[in-house]
């Protein structure tokens, strides 16, 4: 099991071999598990995938929806209206960018993140739109 330190130095490793994110979007993504997964567990956040949220024991699997919410709450909440400007400075451009950094986490072999078998890329594709969500939103 790899320590902070070295889950960071492989995510860059990642970022860097893939090169299509900067290195700071996998780590964004990941804040936002463990913020969607604190949300889920809390009640903060409904879960939109209730057979696939609870998991036995340590198990906890978050959705690619519950995600995909959580990354739009934590965007918001850090950049406000810049939201997507700073995503799109990452290179991810919409919710099938983090579909394909949650599956490069989930291929990597010292990462590997875990991920159920019915989980798929297709799953992110055109889930919301950043410029309609990130450009003009209101309180919500």
């Amino acid at each position: 099991m790899l320590n902070p330190d070295q889950i960071r130095e492989r995510m860059e490793y990642v970022a860097r071999k893939d090169g299509r994110y900067a290195p700071a979007a996998f780590f964004f993504v990941s804040d936002s598990v463990t913020s969607a997964m604190k949300w889920l567990k809390s009640g903060k956040m409904p879960a939109l995938d209730p057979d696939s949220s609870r998991g036995g024991g340590d198990s906890f699997h978050v959705s690619c929806r519950e995600l995909l919410e959580a990354i739009r709450r934590v965007a918001r909440e850090r950049w406000g209206c810049l939201a997507r400007q700073v995503l799109e400075s990452w290179g991810v451009q919409g919710t099938e960018d983090v579909g394909e950094i949650v599956f490069l986490m989930v291929e990597d072999e010292k990462l590997r993140w875990q991920r159920r078998e019915s989980d798929t890329k297709e799953e992110f594709r055109r889930i919301y739109d950043f410029r309609s969500e990130f450009d003009a939103w209101g309180d919500d």
